[in-house]
């Protein structure tokens, strides 16, 4: 008999469709929930190439023998796949993704767009495009649109980026009307104009910072030299850090070199002591400059973090690190006796070249926070601008305000007015508050429906009615206070609006529009750091629509399955050049760097 149970072929038929307990865990350590449950070699077939693409994992992943051990090991079931298998079921996922993508995008009304461009070591030009939206629950989503090769577009500077705006202007408004005529359509990349404000500015220290990186370049050069460092360090109880050295392009990593080395200069001194052929330690007038400027790009520093982030903030949180650069700015400049005059007065032309005319998203997503309202408009633009612009500013943006929130109004206005007429056309109701469908309309001799003087009226006040009560909405927002939250409290301004969407029903849904635009590229930007992986010298024959799937599928099954991409510190061989936009409902911003 048990030779004939282990033998047995029917037997083995009905064994492997039979379901077997599994034991789902709870969210609690002591819950628990007893599921059927049955391996299925498909579905393992639908999660695979999942993996591959999230976790950026060539196709032959599947074929390494102890993966397949593994697998063997989980379920004997589990039957050995190709590569070739594997790049057929990534093909179909992507296409599967791209359905649920596009049918998402249909539900919102309004999004935005980022891009930006990226020449890769193969010297083939990649252009990435992000799409930003809220959805209907008030959530903030980012999703790669498309990763494709590019040939003809080329974009080398700001004003280039100001004709391809205005050309592309000029196309799109042949559709659609532009929201409030155009005047948040081009919108400069923030974290950008912050980096060519303080590169401009350290071009006045250059020599000095010049005598620094040689210092660290030295130290760090030699294993010998690097290990009498640490052990000054140690004799003067330093904190446990590394020096770091600089990308000359990038100044948050100048301010990081610059920064830590300051830290260590007492250990500098000391070394230079015992090291006669170290020439480019800086002097103690120099220490004193670098304090200096550490303290003062500290400020820019807090501000590329608050608006940087690649799950990025929303458009209300800018103004008030820009009024704090430029007050700090002015201070220094007003001072006779400092020596970072000059290199303030270049910072300012820079200022005053990218936002010496206000940009309007910045203070309209601030009006929209609740914290902020008007007050802070008033309060920081006294620093920004003069008195006299100050107040034209200021009005602008009061006029800017109240001419979008007519045209969302607008927006709801003829979708209430037709609902309402076809639901009691259709309904068929009766009563003593409600008008019969038959006396709505009369039929004329020709046979046309002729819509009554009751029917008209009734179309009329509901819209009227409507209408009047909406346009008060933007106004009662303002009127009230604002709100002050706890101190050390987060706050999250979309989840505001989502608390009070049945209070302002309109300026809710332009609330939400409005904050989702984004004001830097960094979002388009982080694709790239993806793309440096998955095009690696030893897949750069991978074709350019294999690496459009590869960046996209993993992007929309990274946001399916609830991950947040992992943050790593690594830097492309590659040379950026970047190009944004940003496109909603009867508006298309252009943001360029």
């Amino acid at each position: 008999m048990r030779r004939h149970l282990q033998e047995c072929p029917k037997l083995k038929v009905v064994q492997k469709g039979q379901l077997k307990l599994n034991a789902m865990p709870g969210k609690s350590d002591g819950a628990s929930g007893i599921l059927n449950w049955k391996f299925d070699m498909t579905r393992m077939r639908e999660v695979i190439p999942h993996m591959n693409m999230v976790h950026e994992l060539p196709f032959s992943f599947v074929e390494y023998d102890l993966f397949n051990v593994l697998m063997k090991e989980a379920n004997p079931s589990y039957t050995k796949i190709s590569r070739a298998m594997v790049k057929q079921d990534c093909i179909s996922a992507y296409g599967i993704a791209r359905k649920r993508i596009q049918k998402l995008l249909n539900l919102v009304n309004s999004y935005s767009i980022t891009t930006d461009m990226w020449t890769l070591i193969q010297n083939i030009h990649y252009m990435v495009v992000t799409c930003h939206f809220v959805d209907s629950d008030f959530k903030l989503h980012k999703c790669i649109l498309n990763f494709v090769e590019v040939v003809t577009l080329t974009v080398d500077n700001a004003k280039t980026n100001d004709v391809v705006a205005k050309k592309l202007m000029e196309n799109v408004s042949i559709q659609k009307k532009f929201s409030i005529d155009g005047k948040m359509f081009h919108v400069r990349c923030c974290a950008h104009i912050l980096n060519l404000l303080v590169q401009d500015g350290l071009t006045k220290i250059k020599d000095i910072i010049h005598n620094v990186r040689e210092s660290v370049k030295r130290v760090s050069a030699s294993p010998g030299r690097l290990h009498t460092f640490s052990e000054l360090s140690k004799q003067l109880q330093m904190p446990k850090k590394h020096l770091i050295l600089d990308v000359s392009t990038l100044w948050n990593a100048t301010y990081a070199m610059l920064s830590t080395a300051f830290e260590f200069k007492k250990v500098f001194v000391n070394y230079a002591e015992r090291e006669s052929t170290c020439k480019t330690l800086p002097s103690e007038e120099d220490w004193q400059k670098v304090e200096d400027v550490c303290h003062f790009l500290g400020l820019f520093n807090e501000a590329t973090k608050v608006i940087s982030g690649s799950e990025y903030p929303t458009s209300n949180l800018f103004l008030q690190e820009l009024y704090e650069i430029k007050e700090a700015m002015d201070d220094l400049f007003l001072d006779e006796g400092d020596w970072m005059k000059d290199m303030v007065a270049e910072m300012n032309l820079k200022f005053n070249k990218y936002w010496g005319e206000c940009n309007l998203l910045i203070p309209i997503g601030a009006v929209l926070d609740p914290r902020f309202k008007m007050k802070l408009i008033k309060f920081s633009f006294k620093a920004i601008y003069d008195a006299e612009k100050a107040e034209e500013e200021i009005k602008l943006v009061e006029e800017t305000l109240n001419e979008l929130f007519k045209e969302y109004v607008e927006a709801c206005k003829e979708p209430n007015a037709g609902s309402s007429t076809s639901s009691n056309i259709g309904s068929g109701q009766t009563g003593s508050s409600s008008i019969p469908s038959s006396s709505i309309f009369t039929t004329s001799r020709f046979g046309r429906g002729i819509k009554t003087g009751s029917a008209k009226y009734e179309q009329h006040i509901r819209s009227v009615d409507c209408v009047e009560s909406v346009k008060s909405e933007l106004l009662t927002y303002l009127e009230e206070g604002v709100l002050i939250p706890e101190p050390g409290e987060h706050f999250d301004a979309l989840e505001w609006w989502k608390n009070n969407k049945l209070k302002y029903k309109i300026l809710s849904k332009m609330a939400a529009e409005i904050l989702a635009i984004p004001l830097t590229t960094v979002a388009s930007e982080s694709a790239f750091s993806a793309g440096g992986r998955v095009i690696d010298p030893h897949r750069a024959s991978l074709g350019t629509k294999m690496v459009d799937m590869l960046i996209c599928g993993a992007d929309w099954y990274r946001h399916y399955y609830g991950l947040q991409k992992k943050k790593k510190k690594n830097l492309l061989n590659g040379v950026y050049v970047n190009f944004s936009l940003s496109i909603g409902r009867m508006k298309l911003n252009v943001m360029d760097n």
